[in-house]
């Protein structure tokens, strides 16, 4: 007669070692997104417009930091100047956020769904000046 019972150490205990590898892999997880939380807060990014009328950083999240203006700012006619004002807007938001798809990849891989989806956010969410919203 053959045991019924053979062979269940085995089972059990590769149960036992898979779940000890999913443990350390949602370990890993989670220190990889607190590291990532918190260059949320960090991760700026500045963009100037091409003669450098108007200079704008931004955080994650299009938060504005600064918005400065240089003496050519001087030269533009308002209605043109808040045009580049907000061109240079839009390009410092968009490479903040891009900054913080870049250190999701760094983190979690490029192919990552986390850095896939976050690239996607920073390209449709804040696209550049020029570029139509998604």
């Amino acid at each position: 007669m053959t045991d019924p019972f053979a062979g269940m150490d085995a089972g059990f205990e590769d149960a036992r070692r898979q779940l000890s590898e999913i443990r350390a892999k949602a370990h890993d997880n989670k220190r990889r997104a607190n590291a990532l939380a918190d260059d949320v807060d960090a991760i700026t990014a500045e963009a100037r417009s091409p003669r450098g009328e108007v200079v704008v950083e931004a955080g994650v999240g299009g938060r504005l930091r600064a918005v400065t203006f240089g003496p050519a700012a001087q030269n533009l006619a308002l209605d043109a100047l808040g045009v580049l004002t907000l061109q240079t807007i839009a390009d410092a938001q968009h490479a903040a956020m891009a900054r913080l798809a870049d250190r999701g990849a760094e983190l979690f891989g490029a192919e990552s769904d986390i850095a896939v989806s976050m690239r996607r956010d920073a390209d449709q969410g804040y696209p550049r000046a020029g570029e139509p919203w998604s």
